[in-house]
C-alpha cells in the first residue's frame, strides 16, 4: 500500500511517490540540460526561466513545497503555453504562428530532449497544485521577482548571441509584433520594461486562470 500524504485543507489526497517520481523527474531534467548546455558551450542558456522554473518545481515536488511549486507553475505556464501553441501549430500544419520556436526545424533528437521541459513540466506542477488544494495566494509576485532576477543575472552574463530571456532584444518573432519598439530603448528601461511586461502581460494573468482552474490557498508550506 503507498503511503500518502494529507495536505491541508484535507479535501484531497496525493500520494507521496507522485511527489518523489515528479520531483526527481524535473530535477533529472534540469541536470541533463545543465550538462548539455556546458558540453555545447553555452551554460549561460541555463538561466532561461524555463530551464530554472523546472528545477525550482522539482524541488518544490520532491519538497512537497506548495510555494515552491506555485511559483514554478506560474512562471512556466505562460511560457510553456506560448512555446506549445507554437510548436504543436508546426507540427499539425508546417507554419509557426508566432515565429518564436523555428530553432526546432534543425533540432537534433538531443535538442529536442533539452527542450522537453516544454511539454511535461506545466501540467506535473498543474497536477500538483490541483491535488494540494489550490496554489499560494499572489504568488505572481514571486514569479515576477524571479523573472527580474534572472533577467538581471543573464543580462551580464549572456553574450548578445545567446539572448537569454531575450534580455538583449526581443525573440524573434516578437520583434515584428506591437512590442517591436521595445527594441529602441536603452538597456535599463527595455529590461525594466521587459520585467512589468512579464508581470503584468504574463505572471499575473497566468495566475489568475490558474487560480480560476484549481483555486487558491494560503498557508506557509
Amino acid at each position: 500500500m503507498h503511503k500518502f500524504t494529507i495536505i491541508k485543507p484535507y479535501k484531497k489526497v496525493i500520494p507521496l511517490w507522485l511527489y518523489r517520481f515528479i520531483g526527481v523527474f524535473m530535477v533529472s531534467h534540469f541536470i541533463y540540460l545543465s550538462i548539455r548546455c556546458f558540453y555545447k558551450g553555452e551554460p549561460e542558456n541555463i538561466l532561461w526561466v524555463s530551464h530554472i522554473g523546472t528545477l525550482i518545481g522539482g524541488i518544490g515536488a520532491i519538497t512537497q513545497s506548495r510555494l515552491l511549486i506555485s511559483i514554478a507553475l506560474v512562471s512556466l505556464a505562460g511560457h510553456h503555453s506560448f512555446w506549445m501553441v507554437d510548436t504543436f501549430t508546426w507540427f499539425f500544419t508546417g507554419s509557426f504562428p508566432f515565429g518564436t520556436t523555428t530553432y526546432l526545424k534543425d533540432a537534433y533528437v538531443l535538442d529536442w530532449l533539452q527542450s522537453a521541459n516544454h511539454f511535461f513540466s506545466m501540467p506535473f506542477l498543474l497536477i500538483l497544485g490541483y491535488f494540494q488544494g489550490g496554489i499560494r495566494r499572489h504568488v505572481w509576485a514571486g514569479s515576477s521577482l524571479l523573472f527580474a532576477i534572472l533577467a538581471v543575472l543573464s543580462y551580464f552574463i549572456s553574450p548578445v548571441s545567446s539572448n537569454v530571456n531575450s534580455v538583449h532584444q526581443l525573440w524573434p518573432g516578437l520583434d515584428t509584433s506591437f512590442l517591436a519598439n521595445l527594441d529602441q530603448l536603452p538597456a535599463a528601461l527595455y529590461i525594466g520594461a521587459l520585467i512589468l511586461i512579464n508581470t503584468m502581460g504574463n505572471y499575473l494573468p497566468a495566475y489568475i486562470i490558474i487560480v480560476l482552474l484549481i483555486g487558491t490557498f494560503n498557508d506557509d508550506t
